[in-house]
């Protein structure tokens, strides 16, 4: 049996056919590289299911590879001082998986919860959940580099960037107390709420203590603090799955 790939001449594929040989080779199927058998009579065999690893060939496909390169490309945002909120947000928008991870299947950019005197609501995300029967979420984005705490008299608090997404949020949270506003945000939307879970995205983890931003987290038991290094590092993980 010959491994073959695209680099094998017209001659060196005419002298295995002569011989009778098989050919292992690498073809591209909707979207995946797979493993295959190429008969000597032309006829091709498919060797593998897409999650199978062989013990003799590893085959990478274009999805992974693909994903490495947005992990790079969040990874260079999350380190760049330039970055700006917009650009991270554009980023996720492309990219609703960073996002959303195991337990979300989508990640709605910019809804709108119409108000009748004041102006429009618009939270960054509206995450909805893998399980039809569950509720939707609200995420808020913050910048990287944005402090998560403070040190005053020896106590450790949140800083006040992670308190005004709160105030952001509860904002978001109490609108759909109203039954018409969630029964419009379905309509027009397909998204279902009912006291949304609040989630800030900011900041670094490595930057802290666990201890410590466990003991602030406390004073705002509804928030739910997911970090850049959190994010990151989730991605990092489905990577190495792959």
């Amino acid at each position: 049996m010959k491994i073959v790939d695209s680099g094998d001449t017209e001659e060196e594929q005419e002298i295995s056919e002569s011989n009778g040989d098989d050919w292992l080779g690498i073809e591209l199927l909707d979207g995946r590289l797979r493993l295959v058998s190429v008969q000597s009579d032309g006829s091709v065999k498919i060797l593998d299911t897409p999650g199978h690893l062989h013990s003799l060939l590893y085959v990478a496909s274009l999805e992974a590879a693909g994903w490495k390169a947005l992990v790079q490309e969040l990874e260079d945002l999350i380190n760049s001082p330039k970055s700006a909120e917009r650009d991270l947000h554009q980023f996720f928008e492309r990219n609703p998986d960073f996002l959303c991870g195991d337990a979300y299947e989508e990640a709605k950019s910019h809804i709108v919860l119409q108000r009748d005197s004041d102006g429009p609501l618009i939270p960054d995300f509206a995450l909805k959940p893998r399980n039809p029967n569950a509720l939707c979420d609200l995420l808020e984005l913050k910048l990287p580099k944005a402090k998560l705490l403070r040190v005053s008299k020896n106590r450790v608090r949140l800083t006040s960037a992670i308190m005004e997404a709160c105030a952001q949020l509860r904002e978001y949270q109490s609108y759909f107390d109203d039954v018409k506003k969630r029964v419009a945000v379905e309509e027009t939307y397909g998204l279902r709420f009912f006291r949304p879970r609040m989630m800030v995205l900011i900041g670094k983890r490595s930057d802290y203590s666990a201890s410590d931003l466990r003991s602030a987290e406390s004073d705002v038991p509804n928030l739910s603090i997911v970090t850049y290094d959190d994010i990151l590092e989730r991605a990092k993980a489905r990577l190495r799955r792959r």
